[in-house]
């Protein structure tokens, strides 16, 4: 079961690297997203070791992980080298739809409100001056 989990987890590779399938739109993405509480971060957080730390490492960076097609994870610690959008939606997009090469999708795997969750726990890995302001 383990060596199932682990590969799963090699195909999530690139979280935010590659651009999310066009399988959904904009319109299908629900209403969101959370406020960025630290409630939210630490919910999000459990979500994220369990569904994401085994590409993106526990710290987010990912460094040394490569999925079957070579490309490395995102470094969800450096919001500026991302390619297909830092906003709270495209990243949630991402989560939720997968993209079109390295990661499934994990909307059958999570709920929306649990994927909302893991954005505010991705973007709270940022540094300080680009985090959102959190609230209460």
């Amino acid at each position: 079961m383990f060596r199932l989990v682990a590969l799963a987890a090699l195909f999530t590779a690139g979280i935010i690297a590659q651009s999310p399938n066009n399988s959904g739109s904009q319109k299908d993405t629900p209403k969101g997203p959370l406020p960025y509480t630290s409630q939210s971060i630490a919910r999000g957080k459990q979500f994220y070791l369990v569904h994401c730390v085994e590409c993106h490492d526990q710290d987010g960076k990912g460094f040394g992980r490569r999925d079957f097609s070579g490309t490395p994870p995102a470094d969800l610690t450096d919001p500026d080298s991302w390619l297909y959008g830092t906003s709270a939606t495209a990243i949630f997009t991402s989560i939720r739809e997968g993209t079109k090469s390295d990661m499934p999708p994990f909307k059958g795997k999570l709920q929306d409100e649990q994927i909302w969750h893991v954005v505010n726990f991705v973007r709270s890995l940022w540094p300080e001056a680009k985090q959102p302001k959190l609230g209460k």
